[in-house]
């Protein structure tokens, strides 16, 4: 039997919502060992531009899409493209991949908060992190994040989504400004600030800079994976688009700098290097939080901080298959919840097995978890968002993109030629040249 439409009971609720989906594991996970990688001020500040100046029109164009149909990704790519149902069953299958490895990382999330929680996350040895990756114990803690996340989604758009993403993000602030407190008070944490906010000029000519950034902008945003569309067709015809997706934009980029101030000079103080890769958040930071005083009690709060942002993401990326299972199957929200969960451990299960000591789950020697962050990063994130930006620039008729994001003529946009221009023609081709552009470098040094 087929459920009444959902709406978000206030703006506010829906704000919340599309912040909590964006300041997830991409901000906490990602983003510090990006910054680490890419020259740290260098890397902001390439993020922060195509942050401002791609992110926030590709959320705003993703949810005047959902808005437009009121419905789910496959209904609203259809409405604007009759025969675009394969992309939007690419998009949606994005964001279900990359719950499969998010589940993953949720589940190392919890190991480490119950290592925090025991005592024995100052107690590790260096190579504890990868004793536990190629073991099984990941197998338990995933089911449990994934349960958890679905359990949000149970309760609706308004009881679930919403009031989560409300209290999880207020929380999520108030325990990073407490280890923030305690990180720059440290002895020589200056240093990790210099390293966040002094960029290397030299970096910004590195193509591989930009699109790590890019990468790091459509994961931040949930860009690409129809979340957006999603929570756009639960929202009201009123709203200002640009506005929340601007308040959203700029959210996520501050949250990513704290979590920055909250990593980097710790880092510093206890001599380690920022350079680790994607181990830092599980491999570094416990030697740091061991070193500190009260690091038990630090390293608990950080984690518990780090699960309920991967949390809400969590529920944000399994909620455009559920919405498309109720739209077009006519099933239940907890039946159509409980079917994704299912399949979501038994695809997860497969990338944790593919990390294990005697795994022979592997492409040319790099783990399928590795190769699915590549793939989602490099290729599905902005190949969505590209789809999304030509289906609103060109197919939507008489410039709609335009009338949709204005309230038909109601709001007064900021620019509204350039921002035509831009969603028909320029951030396509800068989405395109910033993915092409190492690709074609790699031919033409071969």
């Amino acid at each position: 039997m087929a459920e009444q439409r959902a709406q978000w009971s206030s703006h506010f609720g829906f704000l919340m919502a599309i912040i909590a989906s964006a300041v997830g594991l991409g901000s906490i996970w990602r983003f510090p060992y990006l910054v680490g990688s890419n020259g740290g001020g260098a890397f902001i500040l390439v993020y922060t531009l195509i942050m401002l100046f791609v992110g926030i029109i590709g959320v705003s164009v993703e949810i005047a899409i959902g808005r437009h149909s009121q419905s789910d990704t496959i209904t609203s790519y259809v409405r604007l493209a009759p025969k675009s149902k394969p992309l939007a069953y690419i998009a949606i299958g994005t964001s279900f991949l990359l719950m499969t490895m998010y589940s993953v990382l949720g589940g190392w999330v919890l190991h480490y908060l119950y290592l925090s929680i025991s005592g024995e996350i100052t107690q590790l040895d260096a190579h504890h992190f990868r004793h536990f990756t190629q073991s099984y114990q990941p197998i338990f803690w995933q089911f449990i994040f994934i349960v958890a996340s679905a359990s949000i989604l149970i309760g609706g758009v308004n009881k679930g989504i919403e009031r989560y993403s409300i209290w999880l993000n207020i929380l999520l602030i108030l325990i990073l400004f407490i280890i923030i407190g305690r990180s720059l008070t440290l002895p020589g944490a200056m240093e990790g600030v210099r390293f966040l906010f002094y960029p290397d000029f030299h970096k910004l000519t590195d193509a591989n800079v930009w699109l790590s950034a890019t990468g790091q902008a459509f994961f931040s945003m949930s860009l690409g994976g129809g979340v957006m569309i999603t929570y756009g067709g639960y929202l009201d015809k009123k709203s200002n688009i640009l506005r929340s997706s601007s308040i959203a934009g700029l959210t996520t980029i501050v949250m990513a700098l704290l979590m920055g101030l909250a990593i980097f000079p710790a880092l510093f103080a206890m001599g380690e290097s920022p350079t680790e890769g994607p181990g830092l958040l599980f491999n570094l930071l416990p030697r740091v939080f061991a070193q500190m005083p009260a690091g038990g009690l630090f390293a608990t709060l950080f984690f518990l901080a780090t699960f309920f942002a991967a949390l809400t993401s969590g529920a944000s990326l399994i909620e455009p298959l559920n919405a498309s299972f109720i739209q077009t199957q006519k099933i239940k929200r907890s039946t159509g919840v409980w079917l994704i969960a299912l399949s979501t451990f038994v695809i997860s299960l497969i990338l944790a097995l593919s990390q294990h000591a005697n795994s022979k789950l592997l492409i040319n020697d790099i783990t399928l978890f590795d190769a699915l962050n590549f793939i989602i990063d490099k290729l599905f994130f902005p190949f969505n968002a590209l789809v999304a930006l030509i289906l609103a620039g060109w197919f939507w008729k008489k410039r709609g993109i335009i009338h949709e994001l204005s309230n038909q003529g109601s709001l007064k946009l900021p620019f509204p030629k350039l921002l035509w221009w831009g969603i028909r023609y320029i951030l396509p081709i800068l989405i395109s040249w910033i993915v092409l552009k190492p690709f074609i470098d790699y031919l033409i040094k071969k």
